[in-house]
């Protein structure tokens, strides 16, 4: 089963986020001793691990195969039972538990007074419920984050309302996260590793800016619903394995330092790098140059070459028409002799000459002397 951020896996959810969920558990745990607890919405089932420590039995229930699946592997026990099921319509009868626990479950139903009236169903007269949810006015409206996986929040105000309508008798507390000190015996600290959350119950002596206040700021309002009077819940301590201060300070210094040798590690890197990318630009920059000059080299001899050509064309065409006219005039002057000599062949004095056996070709001594 993946992690998502709704459904807390021990060992893969962030320290802070898993100390939220664990102290409401282990805040209900001291209700559960010798009880029939039924926890609804278990998810990966730890918490149904922890009640079972005190309580008679636990039935934990969820309506993601998965989460009961995993459940089953890493919490399964004589005192523990896991089953899917739908938390609007539970498989049990009327009266069947003495204490119900329903962390981090309303906000994500649509039907919130129906999910109430289903747990006061199975709840006992005397039993008690255990609800909480995220505080609208911090988680959402301060911080400015939306859950998608939520149908709706409750500030403190509409959660009493929802309570209300459901329960003759409700507290709600007040759970948040404080930086404090411990002095303490060690076996008394090993006591206080009994682990209970800081819970801050309503105190009416307040003054009313006061208590509005407190009431916004908390991270998580935890509800304690019967039918029956409630008893006192006086505010706890819960001081996890992760409560020293400066210890956790020092280890996130630590681990801020090792990011910060590692940034620089990367940044010198990178400043290798973009020495040598430049280098090598500078190299393609220099080639680029030279095969620059020599194609401007080619360009200049292609243009001599073309200039070259077209006066060998120009003086090739002159002496072309030239010796056209000089052909044109020839064969003029061919023409006027052909037909000069045609002419000559054709009178008397050509037949005469031929029959007395004399030279009348044109142009010849003979023929000047005898004209």
């Amino acid at each position: 089963m993946n992690f998502t951020g709704e459904r807390v896996i021990p060992g893969e959810a962030d320290v802070d986020l898993f100390n939220e969920h664990w102290a409401r558990y282990l805040f209900a745990s001291g209700y559960a001793s010798g009880k029939t607890v039924l926890d609804v919405a278990c998810g990966s089932g730890y918490g149904s691990g922890l009640l079972a420590e005190t309580a008679a039995q636990v039935i934990g229930t969820d309506i993601a195969r998965e989460a009961v699946d995993y459940a089953r592997r890493h919490y399964d026990s004589r005192q523990t039972a896991f089953l899917r099921a739908d938390c609007l319509s539970l498989p049990f009868r009327e009266a069947s538990f003495d204490l119900v626990v329903a962390f981090e479950i309303i906000e994500h139903i649509r039907d919130a007074p129906g999910f109430l009236i289903e747990l006061r169903r199975v709840l006992a007269p005397n039993g008690l419920l255990l609800v909480s949810t995220p505080n609208r006015l911090y988680y959402t409206e301060d911080r400015g984050e939306v859950n998608p996986f939520h149908e709706k929040e409750y500030s403190y105000s509409e959660f009493s309302e929802l309570l209300r309508e459901a329960f003759p008798h409700w507290s709600i507390l007040l759970e948040n996260h404080v930086t404090g000190l411990l002095l303490a015996d060690p076996n008394q600290a090993q006591d206080l590793q009994a682990n209970r959350p800081i819970c801050y119950q309503r105190d009416v002596t307040e003054e009313h800016s006061g208590l509005q206040k407190r009431e916004r700021e908390a991270y998580f309002l935890i509800a304690l619903c019967s039918a029956a009077p409630l008893p006192a819940a006086p505010p706890v301590f819960y001081l996890p394995s992760t409560g020293n201060v400066l210890r956790e300070r020092e280890t996130h210094i630590h681990r801020l330092e090792e990011q910060i040798a590692e940034t620089r590690q990367e940044r010198d890197t990178a400043r290798n790098q973009a020495d040598q990318l430049e280098l090598q630009l500078e190299e393609r920059t220099l080639w680029a140059q030279d095969l620059d000059r020599q194609l401007a080299e080619i360009n200049a001899y292609v243009l001599q070459l073309q200039s070259q050509y077209d006066a060998d064309v120009s003086k090739a065409r002159a002496e072309l028409s030239k010796l056209q006219q000089e052909f044109e005039e020839r064969t003029a002057w061919a023409l006027r002799l052909d037909r000069e000599l045609q002419f000559l062949q054709s009178t008397r004095w050509y037949r005469i000459g031929l029959k007395l056996g004399l030279n009348l070709a044109p142009g010849s001594d003979s023929s000047s002397e005898s004209g």
